[in-house]
């Protein structure tokens, strides 16, 4: 009797492991096996933890064959299309060999070579629509990226010195899937998209989802980031030496770039939080004034537009 008890009793612990511990959901970071992806924090999960707004629903493609790696699908494309390696290796026009700068959440910096096909080449064979606005890339474990059509189309770059005390020689980089990658070299491997960076501080390593197996083409906007704000309000007056410490509801996904001279900032701009909260939090230093100032900011990241610059103006008393 009592054996049987504990027999009962191992098996509902496994049961419930198992129902817990199922990969068919949207994986951490922790969770996944590429340093890229491991170190990069994935796009925000609106659908539990966004407002009802921000809700994404994902379509749900057509059954594919028994050889095909790829399906390309929803409402801002005209059908679906299912892709084999061969059909996407016999696109010639559209291949691509680059050589990546990588820039993660710790943050590291890193090159990663990826031959492939160009993403915008291989979406005008799939019959992308012009009011396609969101792409969501999807591996099998639940794990998803978004990007919207802007960021795909805008000017995206890989630099060849690449560091976080300086980048430079900058060559225009197109969006890839790529079926061979690696960091020394390019070798046969699952399906994967690679992005360029607007900025040497532009994290692009969550967008590359390993075992890329889904591309759902919405034709719904996923908005624009919030603008950051500041721990002073604009228009005080402060004492020389204080710091400003700015702040966003998704300061995890997006990164803040700022000037202090009163010109507009851009992704070449200074960096206010070039580490996460979960990684390096002491990265994120506040702006010291010591002068009157005009310091103006936005907040950019993968998966939004960008969001308004905010104009911050202090004076020292």
């Amino acid at each position: 009797m009592k054996k049987t008890l504990i027999n009962k009793i191992l098996i509902i612990v496994l049961v419930t492991c198992l129902a817990g511990c199922s990969s068919n959901h949207p994986v951490s970071e922790a969770d996944t096996e590429s340093p890229q992806q491991a170190e990069a924090a994935p796009a925000p999960d609106v659908s539990e933890n966004g407002p009802e707004s921000d809700v994404f629903e994902l379509a749900e493609p057509d059954p594919v064959g028994e050889d095909d790696i790829l399906a390309i699908y929803g409402s801002g494309v005209e059908g679906q299309t299912n892709w084999t390696l061969e059909q996407l290796q016999e696109l010639k026009d559209g291949y691509r060999e680059i050589v990546f700068s990588t820039t993660n959440n710790w943050p590291s910096f890193s090159h990663i070579a990826g031959h492939g096909v160009a993403l915008p080449y291989l979406l005008e064979q799939a019959g992308i629509k012009n009011d396609a606005e969101t792409l969501i890339f999807l591996a099998p474990d639940g794990y998803q990226a978004r990007v919207t059509i802007g960021q795909l189309y805008g000017k995206q770059y890989a630099y060849v010195n690449h560091s976080a005390e300086n980048s430079s020689n900058a060559e225009e980089a197109e969006p890839l899937i790529a079926w061979a990658w690696g960091d020394s070299e390019a070798v046969p491997e699952n399906l994967r998209p690679f992005f360029g960076q607007r900025g040497p501080w532009d994290v692009n390593t969550a967008a590359s989802v390993k075992d890329l197996y889904r591309i759902e083409v919405s034709t719904r906007s996923t908005g624009a980031w919030e603008a950051p704000e500041a721990g002073i309000p604009s228009g005080s007056a402060v004492t020389a030496g204080t710091g400003l410490e700015l702040t966003h509801s998704n300061m995890d996904n997006i990164r803040i770039y700022y000037t202090t001279d009163g010109s507009e900032p851009d992704y070449g701009s200074e960096v206010y939080n070039k580490s996460t909260s979960y990684f390096q939090p002491d990265l994120m230093v506040p702006i010291v004034i010591d002068n009157n100032v005009t310091i103006k900011a936005f907040a950019g990241g993968l998966g939004k537009a960008d969001s308004a610059v905010v104009t911050l103006t202090y004076t020292v008393s």
